[in-house]
């Protein structure tokens, strides 16, 4: 977005203290959204699952909404699902084995590819939620979007993928390359003195373009 890096949060998530404080934050804007899945959405790829170490426990014990469940329908949408553990008590909640507690994170990981962060509380979490839209959005050059990137694309987003894909830059520089030469076949069969007339697109991205289209499969 125009004002800066984005953070769209979940409505449900406004009880906390994270959507106020990331709010105020310079060069960051929280959008509130109903999220069919996740609790924050920090680009097209990354969502994030926040729960507090007791609510961890909870959801290992909950047979009407499993933790997994909700960690299986977040990792459908989003490439880079996360999951926020929230506490520094985790394993002195209720009255259950440590192992079963390691075991779920484990399969977390292992079974089902998320990554899983620990935070000491609201504030870290905080920290660590600007970190990593920051990353993505200004590092990355990627944009925010609630449905995903794992969701079915139109034709238009089907080109911004492959030409974002082929070097690496991003949707950002994607779409303007298809913008200014038309085609996906027409960005990739550029020479490098053409890609560099794009915005945005300087020596290294020029090169690779030409480097990783031209060169031989080895």
């Amino acid at each position: 977005v125009d004002e800066g890096v984005e953070v769209v949060v979940d409505q449900r998530e406004l009880d906390s203290s994270i959507a106020k404080d990331l709010s105020t934050r310079d060069g960051l804007v929280t959008r509130l959204e109903t999220l069919a899945v996740g609790d924050y959405v920090l680009s097209d790829r990354v969502a994030v699952e926040r729960k507090s170490a007791a609510d961890f426990v909870d959801s290992m014990l909950d047979s009407d909404r499993s933790m997994f469940e909700q960690v299986g329908e977040l990792s459908r949408a989003y490439a880079r699902p996360v999951m926020v553990v929230e506490g520094t008590n985790l394993y002195g909640q209720r009255d259950i084995d440590p192992n079963a507690i390691r075991g779920a994170l484990a399969s977390l990981a292992v079974d089902f590819d998320v990554s899983v962060l620990r935070t000491e509380g609201e504030e870290d979490t905080t920290e660590l939620l600007a970190t990593i839209a920051k990353r993505e959005q200004e590092t990355r050059d990627r944009e925010v979007s609630v449905h995903g990137e794992k969701t079915t694309k139109t034709r238009a987003e089907q080109q911004e993928y492959v030409v974002s894909s082929i070097a690496d830059i991003g949707p950002v520089t994607a779409r303007t390359l298809l913008e200014h030469f038309g085609t996906v076949e027409a960005v990739m069969t550029a020479p490098e003195d053409d890609l560099l007339e794009v915005d945005g697109v300087g020596p290294v991205t020029a090169e690779r373009i030409r480097e990783v289209v031209g060169s031989e499969y080895e």
